[in-house]
């Protein structure tokens, strides 16, 4: 039996418990007012007239009961509206069943197609993400490639640069092709230093040249990494 089967089923079981649980509260000898209750529609509801009620629970004013009040129904009255209740209970639990049979058939088949898009979406993720590692890992091993030559091409200078916070990637994307690691070099334009400037940074030390192209590769781009990719992209910074 599938799981739609089985949970229709169990509506329809939890609704013939329901309609046996209001038999039983109707079998009671007793009914307790609820809010908007009156005499006339109690009477009809057992098959009674308003008199009878009046009589037997010795009410003085047919027009006025209390919610919470408890109306003695005589015992033939409640015979006659559970019979009436339990076919009212039965179909009511037919139909439910029905309509939760209905419900589920339509989410299982959402789900199906949730589950097929959902499984679609995960293995083009899995292999855009193995590309993009794939992507990473040959450049870290062509900038470390390089770097390695570039340390042992520039020998102090490049020490210099690192140890005031230059980077690999900004000394071989953007100090080689300005100023072939040279710290006193000037092109026919006037621009001076490591990073080729106007600035006066241009024109100090290898320390305070590497603070001075850090500090206007971050405040212009962002960053280094957006300073190395724009030269790259440029071929000026």
């Amino acid at each position: 039996m599938n799981k739609i089967k089985e949970t229709a089923l169990t509506v329809a079981g939890l609704a013939s418990v329901l309609a046996a649980g209001q038999t039983v509260a109707h079998a009671a000898s007793t009914y307790t007012v609820q809010d908007g209750d009156t005499l006339s529609e109690l009477a009809q509801k057992f098959n009674l007239t308003v008199e009878d009620l009046v009589k037997s629970n010795k009410i003085s004013d047919a027009n006025l009961v209390f919610v919470d009040q408890k109306i003695s129904i005589p015992t033939s009255a409640v015979a006659d509206s559970t019979t009436n209740d339990s076919a009212a209970a039965s179909q009511a639990a037919e139909s439910a069943a029905s309509s939760a049979a209905d419900s589920l058939a339509a989410a299982s088949s959402a789900a199906a197609a949730s589950d097929a898009a959902a499984s679609s979406a995960a293995a083009s993720s899995a292999a855009a993400s193995q590309a993009a590692a794939s992507s990473a890992a040959a450049t870290t091993t062509t900038v470390s490639a390089s770097s390695t030559a570039a340390v042992a091409g520039t020998g102090s200078t490049y020490d210099q640069f690192i140890a005031a916070g230059g980077t690999a990637a900004l000394w071989q994307y953007v100090v080689m092709p300005e100023s072939g690691g040279n710290p006193n070099a000037v092109s026919p334009n006037g621009y001076h230093g490591l990073g080729q400037t106007m600035q006066a940074w241009g024109y100090g030390s290898v320390a305070t040249q590497t603070q001075g192209m850090v500090n206007y590769a971050v405040s212009r781009y962002g960053s280094i990494d957006a300073a190395v990719q724009f030269r790259l992209a440029n071929g000026w910074w």
